[in-house]
């Protein structure tokens, strides 16, 4: 085999080990080490003078004063559509279903801890298997002393037709069963065979959830309430 034809052949397998790397190194999704789900761990150190009661009207706070934040988005909404009736009356009700005006769900003083719900809404590409997610889960935190813990998990999903939004199932490649339209994170993670697309997905996932995450922290940072040396993991 000519010296040159084995060049090309051994550039292209590098570049080809090298992209698939990288997809994987972008779609990897945290996994709980005890139940084997999706899951978002961490902590932030609080200073020793802060009580717990001080820190719980915090994060209360946190949650109440900036609602429109729990309702995130890769794309900006578009305008209504001048003709078509139906579709506008399809995403209202899409839009009335994820509403999410009361981010903060649950309280529990007793057992200091919080539960509140995050939207998601994640456009895709206009051919491509993902199309229009409503991704919906819960943020888990416990006041601890001097510390905060907490989980984001129960990542669920609903798939649309942005043209209609009506349900959709979340195709494959050609010959391959399709995904549900509504299911766990979980579930789709072992069922999707369009691997690019849910590389970007998973990446912006994992970015999306970490900057909600560091808006706490700086909130937290921001009332004094942070120690020096704390870390969001």
């Amino acid at each position: 085999m000519p010296c040159s034809l084995t060049k090309t052949i051994f550039a292209f397998v590098v570049t080809l080990l090298v992209t698939n790397s990288a997809l994987h190194a972008q779609d990897k999704l945290p996994l709980d080490s005890t139940t084997g789900k999706i899951s978002y761990k961490f902590s932030i150190e609080l200073d020793k003078q802060f009580k717990k009661k001080a820190v719980y009207a915090l994060v209360q706070d946190w949650f109440n004063q900036q609602p429109e934040m729990f309702t995130r988005s890769n794309t900006v909404d578009t305008a209504k559509s001048a003709i078509d009736k139906k579709r506008n009356e399809n995403k209202e009700a899409v839009l009335h279903e994820f509403a999410n005006l009361t981010p903060l769900q649950h309280t529990d003083p007793e057992s200091d801890r919080f539960s509140g719900k995050v939207i998601l809404k994640y456009t895709g590409s206009n051919n491509g298997c993902i199309r229009l997610f409503y991704v919906q889960y819960a943020v888990i935190i416990i006041v601890e002393d001097n510390k905060l813990t907490g989980e984001v998990c129960n990542i669920r999903y609903n798939h649309f037709n942005p043209r209609t939004y009506q349900s959709q199932p979340v195709f494959n490649w050609s010959g391959m069963m399709p995904c549900d339209e509504v299911n766990t994170l979980d579930y789709l993670k072992d069922c999707e065979a369009c691997h690019a697309e849910f590389s970007t997905f998973y990446s912006f996932l994992n970015n999306d959830t970490n900057e909600l995450i560091n808006s706490l922290r700086e909130f937290v940072k921001g009332n004094k309430a942070l120690t020096l040396n704390a870390n969001a993991n």
